[in-house]
């Protein structure tokens, strides 16, 4: 009888971890700007983490590896960053996993106003990612969209001034197609820098925007079947 116990807890135990996530889970924290915290269970990233100047608190954060964007200090504050990370700046393979960099420009003048961009994308848990850092273009070109289309997650800016609008993520989001689009580098009023789109602007012209907490989880097998548009809290 002790061991039908036994099995039965088992069974149970590994039903849960099926069906409410576990070493599966990738988890993502928003810090402001366009700094994030990816989580598996083996592996942290950490994307374009900002500076004082930017005006969100600073976080205390460990990370194995951080990406940049380019070097523009609101995007490369790399001593923000503790734990020794691997730093990412264009294609290379780190803890496993592999970071394919696509390049852009930082604005819609091939780079002559403020220099060149990565989107990096890559697949953590068999979900795939896409950091767009200061994406600056009217549009994607075709080599973008055939790199990007289908990528579960993206983050995208949509405060405009140094990069995209609203109105332009929201055209990439839509031709891309991800599961979820979380929208990034805009004012959080009293965060954030002055010259941005505030979250409220943005919510006029991104219909059914979503609010999330400051953390979530995610799995392969819980992405949403429609694309979500989300913006994620910062408290």
């Amino acid at each position: 009888m002790f061991s039908k116990i036994l099995l039965t807890a088992f069974i149970l135990a590994i039903s849960a971890g099926t069906l409410y996530g576990g070493k599966n889970d990738v988890e993502i924290t928003y810090f402001g700007h366009s700094t994030f915290l990816i989580k598996s269970s083996s592996v942290s990233i950490i994307t374009d983490p900002f500076n004082p100047a930017v005006g969100f608190p600073m976080p205390d954060v460990t990370a194995d590896i951080v990406t940049a964007s380019h070097t523009h200090g609101d995007h490369n504050n790399i001593s923000m960053v503790k734990g020794n990370p691997i730093i990412i700046r264009d294609n290379a393979e780190a803890k496993g996993i592999k970071f394919v960099a696509i390049s852009s420009f930082h604005d819609n003048k091939s780079g002559t106003l403020r220099g060149n961009n990565i989107i990096f994308k890559w697949t953590l848990n068999d979900v795939s990612f896409a950091h767009f850092g200061d994406y600056g273009e009217d549009e994607l070109t075709q080599e973008q969209y055939e790199k990007l289309k289908g990528t579960d997650i993206v983050f995208i800016p949509a405060g405009g001034f140094y990069t995209i609008d609203a109105e332009k993520a929201l055209s990439i989001i839509q031709k891309i197609n991800p599961k979820i689009a979380i929208i990034m580098h805009y004012r959080i009023d009293p965060y954030g820098l002055k010259v941005l789109a505030s979250l409220d602007d943005i919510k006029k012209i991104i219909p059914g925007l979503e609010k999330m907490s400051k953390t979530m989880k995610i799995s392969k097998s819980t992405l949403p079947t429609k694309t979500k548009i989300v913006y994620m809290s910062i408290e």
